[in-house]
């Protein structure tokens, strides 16, 4: 009887290094070489050291029922299912399956990889390959597919395979001619075929070589549905939904009956992609007539709606699904939220409770009805929702809730301490909380600690526009003038376009007097960007008052007038009559509106102090 024992004890020499992950598995034998699973029977010798490899289960994918489809290939003419598999290469496939489980793939494969080479079997190189491909190693994935290619001609996977590889390498031309010898091979569908590449293309190939190769597959089958459909799915996973789109409409005109649901499913998914959405709308509904039931579909057109300010629209749609499914729970929150957005807060309230009780949403419908019960002012309620958003997405946006409900009845002890107490670990959460303290800690009076907190904003995002606005803001009341331009000009190096921070450095140039020039530069690029912000307005009509130029002056105060009633815009225009010599229509428009800014005391003396300059 052959000794499975003596056999393993001569040959582990080999493999010292793996000694102890060899002799752990040594419970898989029992006297004769059985295995738990059953699938060694005893061996016997025959010639040699050979072992007969019994049958094994079909769901197990392990070095085992790999062997017997070896035996049964180069079995000889007598139909025997003798192996000629050394004792020796036996006990390293199994050393390196258990390295696999173990997950040591790439040390596994380089052990199959060498005995596959050297036995030229197609089912040890399907086995290598597969392990190659554990690996994520290029080099690896390569040889392993080479050689399944070289000893399994007909396999159609090595071919697809080989032609991922030739576009790794951002060779489109070899790729190309690997795909017509797959083709060739395989048995799949055109379209199957066409899809499942455009999936391996999405996620192992560089997108430039991918996408060429698609484009060239669709001037190779350019009446062909899926080939569109290949483009699109491979352009979709590069974030090309440009590209994508263009492709999947194009799909659209060659589909067939079969593929139209999965071709405008997808287009519903591109369209939220790539706005406008009132495009995809439109080219959604005419697919829907035919199709109602298709609630997908039906769904993703109802976010589109939401996207393009249609909530009654939105509103209709969700409520066709869940008559249709009312167990659709993402459906039914989504209907609440747009009900929320049209402040119809008692129907979202029933909505979320609706969905309260399933699993996964106990997070989101608590901070939404903590939300509604915020807006109905029902503060205790809102406090008690809050409160139970205990971990997740919305944990920290509940806590600053509560802070703000807190601050605002007086309890700003409460609020700080909510905030400090707050755990927030995510870079976007330590934002939000660093700024709720800046707005609270200002809205205090505290603008030094106000700013301490946009500076920890802005270690985070040093370009986060809105933190270097705000703080620059409160330099300004801390008459910190250097810093406050220094985060002017900040903003704008980060954009130019941003309207806001060329308005204020331009104002507060025009209200220094030295540099009336560059606020004229900045004011206007200003005005032409934004050209119907009232306190932009305000301001080119300030600097032209500077400069003399009354007359244009009261034209774009009076501009900002008609947009809103301001009271600084109310000063400055007051002064424009004055210096023109309308001194009638300056006392008219201080006399019909100086009663809405009570509390602003340089309006309220403005005509005294007009009056009393005039005689001097």
């Amino acid at each position: 009887m052959f000794n499975c024992w003596q056999s393993i004890q001569k040959e582990r020499k080999i493999f010292t290094p793996w000694r102890e992950i060899a002799l752990s598995g040594l419970v898989l034998f029992s006297v004769g070489c059985v295995s738990q699973n059953g699938l060694f029977k005893e061996g016997h010798l025959n010639g040699g050291s050979q072992i007969q490899v019994q049958q094994s289960d079909a769901h197990t994918e392990t070095t085992e029922n790999m062997l017997e489809q070896h035996a049964s290939k180069i079995e000889d003419q007598q139909n025997t299912n003798v192996v000629p598999l050394k004792a020796g290469d036996m006990y390293q496939l199994l050393v390196a399956e258990m390295m696999a489980l173990k997950g040591f793939e790439a040390q596994a494969y380089d052990i199959v990889f060498k005995i596959a080479y050297k036995l030229r079997t197609p089912e040890l190189a399907e086995r290598a390959f597969k392990l190659s491909m554990k690996t994520y190693n290029a080099q690896k994935i390569e040889a392993a597919t080479m050689l399944w290619r070289e000893v399994a001609p007909e396999a159609t996977t090595p071919w697809r395979a080989s032609l991922l590889i030739a576009l790794r390498q951002n060779n489109v031309e070899q790729a190309l001619a690997d795909w017509q010898h797959y083709r060739t091979l395989s048995k799949e569908p055109l379209e199957r075929d066409l899809l499942i590449v455009a999936q391996k293309i999405g996620v192992s190939a560089p997108p430039k070589a991918g996408l060429s190769f698609l484009q060239q597959l669709v001037k190779a089958y350019p009446e062909t549905w899926a080939s569109y459909f290949a483009l699109g799915l491979a352009a979709d996973g590069f974030n090309q939904f440009d590209v994508a789109l263009k492709a999947l409409e194009k799909a659209k005109i060659y589909q067939t009956e079969d593929s139209e649901p999965q071709i405008n499913q997808f287009l519903a998914k591109l369209y939220l992609q790539n706005p406008p959405a009132k495009r995809g709308i439109k080219a959604l509904k005419p697919y829907l007539e035919k199709n109602p039931q298709d609630w997908l579909v039906q769904e993703r057109l109802a976010r589109l709606e939401v996207h393009d300010f249609r909530y009654d629209d939105a509103i209709k749609r969700y409520q066709l699904i869940l008559e249709a499914m009312p167990d659709a729970y993402t459906s039914r929150l989504s209907l609440a939220l747009v009900q929320l957005e049209k402040e119809d807060y008692k129907a979202a309230e029933k909505n979320l409770l609706k969905v309260a009780s399933k699993k996964g949403f106990s997070d989101v419908v608590n901070y939404y009805l903590g939300l509604i019960y915020q807006e109905l002012a029902d503060t205790k309620k809102a406090l008690t929702f809050f409160d139970k958003v205990k971990l997740g997405h919305y944990y920290v946006d509940a806590r600053l809730h509560q802070a703000e409900i807190y601050f605002s009845e007086g309890e700003q002890s409460r609020a700080f301490t909510i905030l400090s107490e707050t755990k927030a670990e995510k870079p976007d959460e330590l934002v939000k909380l660093h700024r709720a303290k800046a707005i609270f800690y200002s809205a205090a009076g505290q603008q030094e600690d106000a700013v301490k907190e946009y500076s920890k904003v802005l270690e985070l995002e040093p370009n986060n526009i809105r933190a270097l606005m705000n703080q620059a803001m409160l330099f300004y009341e801390l008459k910190q003038f250097e810093l406050y331009v220094a985060n002017l000009k900040r903003v704008i190096k980060i954009n130019p376009n941003e309207a806001d921070a060329l308005n204020a450095l331009g104002y507060f140039y025009v209200d220094d007097l030295k540099k009336l020039s560059e606020a004229e530069v900045l004011l206007n690029k200003a005005y032409q960007l934004e050209p119907s912000r009232y306190y932009i307005l305000d301001s080119v009509g300030w600097l032209y008052f500077k400069k003399g130029n009354y007359a244009k002056a009261k034209e774009y105060l009076q501009k900002a007038l008609a947009i809103q009633m301001d009271d600084e815009v109310l000063v400055h225009l007051i002064q424009a009559h004055w210096k023109l010599g309308e001194k009638k229509q300056a006392r008219m428009l201080w006399q019909n509106n100086n009663k809405k800014f009570l509390q602003n005391s340089e309006l309220q003396g403005l005509i005294n102090l007009l009056e009393s300059k005039s005689k001097e």
